[in-house]
């Protein structure tokens, strides 16, 4: 079901980035080790070489996400808080989505050619988008939506690809099913980057009834906007709001904030064989004892999403190049809306803005970086 025949649509002409300021090299904001948000720094570096299947893209608009955070300083969530802090004596470049003009091809590449405009979540383990160019493999890459804006593309990548593999492929979750549809999901929390995609997937693509979380009322307007059913706060217990609300358990959970807060809370709520999928990885905190016994009394399932895995250990990358064509498709037809809170400037001082707001947990929409 991920290549439905889709209707050809009429292309939108977009700006070009900016071209590059001399042959072999760029600029790209970069942090020389670990730490605060004041390590974000402006440099001059080489273009990234490119591997077989790489293409090099001339960034228009980059994306944060949390994860950008977490990797400028990793300790506390990927490692120990007293781990010392990594060094970067080359500089590390963050951002982990982009959107552009594909400017060069590695000898292997065959999908794309020179001028094509994509979109893309890079690698976690390679230098990312907060840069003139970035090289990323094409198997991960398709052609934007063409009634995006480069800015408008760049903020789908990560989060849609993250909402995407947690209900198709972890949770198993299948459209084409007609048992599976009216089945129960609650997605924690509704309005933040990925719960905004898992909404409009779990509705529009899969119809499923969709409960989401929010804990402020611009928050929980947005969820339902977006297509939830039913919205209640989870900063209060959410059995009783269920139950109040004439929802006997859920058959999905879609987790953004924790097993080791809501563990518990997840065990008195999930039916029995319920699938649960995690996209918070925490090395300092565990799921409490108190909910492991029912969860399995109730055979509920565990699984862990992180996009980056595939890139990582070169396993069917292709599969994250459909489904970003596929979501270009669902949002040029209008099933699947971008939500932007704010664009800013293509400066170091935006990116630092950019990490302080993701990091202030009160962000309804991306944060994206622009050329244009």
């Amino acid at each position: 079901w991920l290549k439905l025949p889709w209707p050809r649509l009429r292309t939108q002409a977009l700006p070009r980035p900016a071209a590059p300021r001399h042959s072999g090299m760029m600029r790209a904001f970069a942090i020389p080790r670990e730490g605060g948000v004041e390590l974000l720094e402006e440099r001059e570096v080489p273009l990234p070489a490119l591997r077989g299947r790489d293409i090099l893209v001339r960034i228009a608009a980059a994306a944060m996400n949390p994860v950008d955070t977490q990797v400028r300083d990793a300790r506390g969530k990927f490692k120990p808080k007293d781990a010392p802090g990594e060094e970067y004596p080359e500089g590390k470049i963050l951002g982990y989505d982009g959107a552009g003009v594909v400017e060069r091809l590695g000898a292997e590449a065959s999908t794309f050619q020179v001028g094509d405009r994509v979109y893309f979540s890079g690698d976690i383990h390679r230098n990312g988008s907060n840069a003139d160019c970035v090289a990323v493999d094409e198997r991960i890459v398709a052609r934007m939506p063409s009634t995006l804006s480069f800015a408008e593309a760049a903020a789908v990548p990560l989060t849609m690809l993250t909402a995407w593999e947690g209900l198709f492929e972890s949770m198993r979750v299948d459209p084409t099913d007609p048992a599976q549809r009216g089945k129960r999901l609650l997605v924690l929390p509704g309005a933040g980057g990925v719960g905004t995609w898992v909404i409009q997937l779990a509705k529009r693509v899969a119809d499923l009834h969709v409960i989401a979380t929010a804990s402020r009322p611009e928050s929980a307007a947005k969820a339902r906007e977006l297509g939830a059913d039913v919205v209640v706060n989870h900063r209060e217990r959410l059995l009783p709001q269920l139950e109040a609300a004439g929802v006997a358990g859920v058959d999905y959970i879609y987790d953004g904030y924790g097993l080791a807060t809501y563990g518990d809370q997840y065990a008195e709520v999930i039916r029995p064989f319920g699938q649960i999928v995690t996209i918070v990885p925490d090395f300092s905190h565990a799921m409490p004892a108190s909910a492991t016994v029912p969860l399995t009394f109730k055979r509920a399932s565990i699984h862990f999403e992180l996009i980056f895995t595939r890139a990582a250990e070169g396993i069917e990358m292709e599969r994250q190049h459909d489904i970003l064509a596929t979501a270009a498709r669902l949002i040029d037809q209008g099933e699947l809306k971008v939500s932007i809170q704010e664009v800013l400037g293509w400066s170091v001082e935006s990116l630092q803005q950019a990490h302080r707001l993701q990091q202030s947990g009160k962000a309804v929409g991306k944060i994206v970086l622009a050329r244009e």
